[in-house]
């Protein structure tokens, strides 16, 4: 199914080759993970899974290396991407982890292989008129707006920007809103709390927009189509003090 709500799907991050597995293999990279942590932090537009999953090779890397180090890494990366959910949900993960080298390879795999797009697929109902973008002509006529949130937490989402007119006419035509929130969207509400608040201090033109799930009916993640509360109910994230204060 077509999706013109990831950002920069297009763009490629400038990173070397990724994938490893023998702790030997890791650090035979030519790259060092802190440079290639400053790739993704300085990365532009792009896809949540995409910058969380590079994030975390580095981090795996970095966690042989200077296991002191990942916690700062984490904030830099948070600092930089605040409204990416999967950053945080990977960033969670895998500094409460007993292995952050093996949970960080574990959270770049899960990223990767990500089963939600066809999932979204498979739960919409044969022949069901889908609208992802289009004003409250095309809504009117559609069965399901269809829109990806980059998070989601209690009582909110971050959408790109230009979704907030989509959601505001399914509101007035009453037509239900499913979201598609793949691995590492659905945030517990500490750290969505903390999202929000950066979010709200960042200051780049590239942060996402936070909006309500008030006409929300389904959340579509990689445990198939559930309602909000039992979608919100189910995150795998922890909540780690370090990420839940400010820095």
């Amino acid at each position: 199914m077509p999706d013109g709500n990831v950002r920069g799907a297009h763009r490629t991050l400038p990173v070397g080759p990724r994938r490893f597995g023998a702790a030997s293999e890791v650090a035979s990279l030519s790259v060092h993970p802190i440079e290639r942590l400053r790739y993704v932090a300085r990365a532009g537009w792009g896809a949540p899974e995409m910058l969380a999953a590079e994030a975390a090779y580095a981090l795996a890397d970095l966690a042989q290396r200077e296991a002191p180090a990942v916690l700062p890494a984490c904030r830099r990366l948070l600092d930089r991407h605040p409204d990416c959910g999967p950053m945080w949900w990977m960033a969670a993960r895998v500094i409460t982890a007993g292995d952050p080298m093996a949970e960080a390879q574990w959270c770049a795999e899960r990223l990767e292989s990500d089963p939600t797009d066809e999932l979204v697929d498979e739960a919409l109902a044969p022949g069901a008129r889908v609208v992802r973008r289009g004003g409250i002509g095309e809504v009117a006529s559609a069965d399901v707006v269809v829109v990806r949130a980059d998070a989601i937490g209690p009582g909110g989402m971050v959408v790109d920007g230009d979704v907030l007119g989509l959601l505001e006419a399914a509101r007035v035509v009453e037509v239900p809103v499913w979201v598609e929130a793949g691995v590492g969207r659905v945030l517990p509400p500490r750290l969505w709390e903390a999202l929000v608040r950066k979010v709200d201090a960042a200051v780049s033109e590239r942060t996402g927009a936070v909006a309500d799930l008030g006409a929300v009916a389904r959340v579509v993640g990689p445990s198939g189509a559930q309602t909000p509360a039992v979608a919100l109910a189910g995150t795998d994230c922890p909540e780690p003090p370090e990420l839940l204060t400010r820095w």
